[in-house]
This record gives structure tokens, sequence and C-alpha cells, in this order.
């Protein structure tokens, strides 16, 4: 590897690490807070969708941006304006707001400059590095995300033995500014190709008809937005309403168990990036889904918040098989001048499944044991890695 493109892996690594632990700092937070001020799991579900609803909102209009205009300056953007949206929390808690529905408005902005983020980075990957580095790249930049999502839970649980969980928010909003600072020692391509000038309509039409003619990329985001709503309620909305009311923990126990799933997605980055060229990116992203979906369906057996962090930690083991091999699949079977589209296409059908997801969670854990919640939806997951690599097409994705 040449000496720029490891200095720009060194400072992307650097940037997603630590901005990624303040995301992990503030999820823990956010939903923390609203639990414990309304006791409510449908108003955390509430909140908790309004996270992630600017994805289904201009999700797709987020790749066409990041298809037409320089990636890298969209990144830099998007972290600045999540870094100033998240420092409103604290200071209206600190003034005596204590209004759920205003700290769902700052939620729903900062996850609008992370909507611009994403389509952007995932674009811009492959203008810094060759093709036949794309997926032990991805494996590495995802170990990053894994290793902050494990160390920013424990070191949440280590701050809330000292301060009030207003001042997570203060640390993830530093993470964005010191993860800003590392983009900008980024060595950029000296070319930066413009698409000829047509309308953002006619460019979001042009990569929706090259998904859907690709059958392949088309039916493995279909089945990823399936399993995700199983999948992601669960983890934004019962995790916490299962240590809260069903194991008693506190929010120090909640984070511990968030911290034994991000070192099972550690575990389950060095296996992927050991299976690379072993097996199918198909397979691999077949055995992510069953595992995920499967171990959730144990919790329903979990009786102390031991054995609930030990079965987080094997369900964290497939999340990087999920999403590595997809992100490689679309990087390696599509042109570049349609990876800002597919990957918002992506963004858009996971955070937006995810927000349903976290609502339907939120009432119906209101209605339900959240136990039954975790067995009933881990059993749905885990059919669809068993459906997935019966498809011949998506059994070869390479």
């Amino acid at each position: 590897m040449k000496h720029a493109q490891k200095k720009n892996l060194i400072l992307l690594w650097l940037a997603q690490a630590i901005s990624q632990a303040g995301d992990a700092i503030y999820q823990l937070a956010l939903l923390w807070l609203v639990l414990d001020m309304t006791h409510s799991t449908v108003i955390t579900g509430i909140i908790a969708m309004s996270a992630y609803l600017p994805a289904l909102i201009f999700g797709l209009y987020a790749g066409v941006f990041s298809d037409r205009m320089n990636r890298f300056k969209l990144m830099i953007f998007s972290n600045a304006g999540q870094a100033l949206t998240v420092l409103l929390i604290p200071l209206v808690l600190w003034y005596g707001h204590e209004n759920v529905w205003m700290i769902c408005g700052f939620a729903f902005i900062r996850s609008c400059f992370n909507t611009l983020f994403q389509p952007a980075l995932q674009s811009f990957i492959p203008m810094l590095f060759p093709p036949e580095r794309i997926v032990k790249i991805n494996a590495i930049l995802i170990t990053s995300g894994h290793v902050a999502w494990m160390i920013g839970p424990f070191f949440a649980g280590i701050l809330l033995s000292i301060f009030s969980i207003k001042y997570l928010f203060l640390v993830d909003a530093a993470s964005f500014l010191l993860g800003l600072a590392f983009l900008l020692f980024i060595t950029q391509p000296i070319h930066f190709s413009q698409p000829e000038d047509h309308s953002h309509w006619s460019e979001l039409k042009q990569g929706l008809s090259y998904l859907f003619s690709q059958k392949p990329i088309f039916w493995m985001l279909l089945i990823t937005f399936i399993n995700n709503l199983f999948i992601m309620g669960p983890a934004i909305v019962g995790l916490p309403v299962l240590v809260k009311t069903a194991l008693n923990g506190t929010a120090s126990d909640f984070a511990f168990v968030e911290g034994c799933m991000a070192a099972g997605a550690l575990v389950g980055s060095i296996i992927v990036a050991q299976l690379n060229g072993k097996l199918s990116n198909g397979i691999i992203w077949s055995i992510g889904l069953f595992l995920d979906g499967i171990t959730y369906s144990f919790l329903y057996w979990a009786n102390s918040i031991e054995l609930a962090m030990i079965i987080i930690f094997f369900h964290g083991i497939g999340i990087p098989l999920i999403m590595v091999s997809r992100t490689s699949i679309i990087q390696l079977h599509t042109p570049n001048m349609y990876h800002g589209r597919l990957f918002s296409v992506v963004h858009l059908g996971v955070v937006g499944t995810t927000a349903v997801s976290s609502a339907l969670v939120g009432v119906v854990t209101s209605i339900i044991s959240v136990k039954l919640v975790f067995l009933g939806i881990g059993v749905g997951a885990a059919l669809c890695g068993i459906i997935s690599p019966i498809v011949p097409m998506l059994r070869n994705l390479r």
C-alpha cells in the first residue's frame, strides 16, 4: 500500500472510531434519558423513530447530493452539524427545559446531518483505494466502528458513576469535532469527477432504474430491509426496556450490555476478514443474518444481566458479517458513478426500517413481555438467513 493510502486509512480509521464512539454514547444516553423521564416504552419508541425519520424523508436525495457534490466537503459539513446539534440537548436540560419533544426535535436534526454523511463516506472510499483492497478496507473501517461501539458504552458506564447523563452528550459533540479534525488531514483525490448537469429527480430515477435492473443487488437489499424490521427495533428500544424492566438493571448495566454487543462485533470483524476469499460475500452475509436473529431469540431465557451480556456478545459477532459483505458487494458489483445513490438507498432502507421497527417495538412492549418480543423477532430474523443462501444469485455474490 502506498504511503498516501496508508495515511488516509489511518486518518479515516481514527475519525470513524472517535465519532462512532460518540454515537454509541449518544444513543445510550438519549434512550435511557427518555425512558427515565417518561417511563413509557411507547414514547421511547417514538423518540427512537424520530432519530431515523430523515432517512425516510430525504435519504435518496442524500445519495444524489453525494454523486453531484464534493463528497469530502459533505462529510465535513455533516460532522460539524451533528456536533452543534447535539450540544443543544444538555444546554436545554441545564436551563430546566426538560421537554421530551424538544429533545425529539434535536434528535431529528442530528440525524438529518448523519443522512448526508453515510453515502458520502461510502462513495468516498473507492476514490481513495484500489478495487482489490476494498473488502479489507471496509473490514478495517467497520472494525474501527465496532471498537468504538465497545469502548463507548464501557466509557459511558464509567462516566455515569461520576457524572449525570447530561454530560454524555458533551462527549458525543467533542467526538464529532475531533473526528472532523482527522478528516481535514486526508489527502484527497486530485480529480473529482463531476456528473453531467441533470436534475436531481432525473439522477434519482437513473439510480433506482439501475438498482431494479441488478436483480441480485435488489434482492439482497430487500432481504436486508426485511431483516432490519426484525432486528433494529429490539436493538434500539428493546434492549434498554429489557435491562430496566425485565432485569431490573441500571443505566450502567445497559452501557455494559451495549459494550458486549460491540465486543462481539469486533470479534466478528476479525472473522469476516479471515473469511474473505474463502467464502463468497453472499454466504458470509447469510450467516450474519442467521446469527443475528437466532441469538436474539435466546434472550427470552435471560434471567440476569450477566447472561444477557453473553448472549448479546454472540449477537454482535453477526453484525460485521452483514455490514462488511453487503458494503463490499455493492462496491464491487456496481459502477462508482452510482455508489452515492445506491448507498443512500441502503441508508434509507436500513434507517427507515429502523424507524418503523423502533416505533412498533415501543408499542408492542407496552402490551406484551419484552422477552416474548425478542423470541418472536429472533426467529423471524433467523429465517432471512436461512432463505437467502437457497437463492443461487445471492449465494454466489462474490
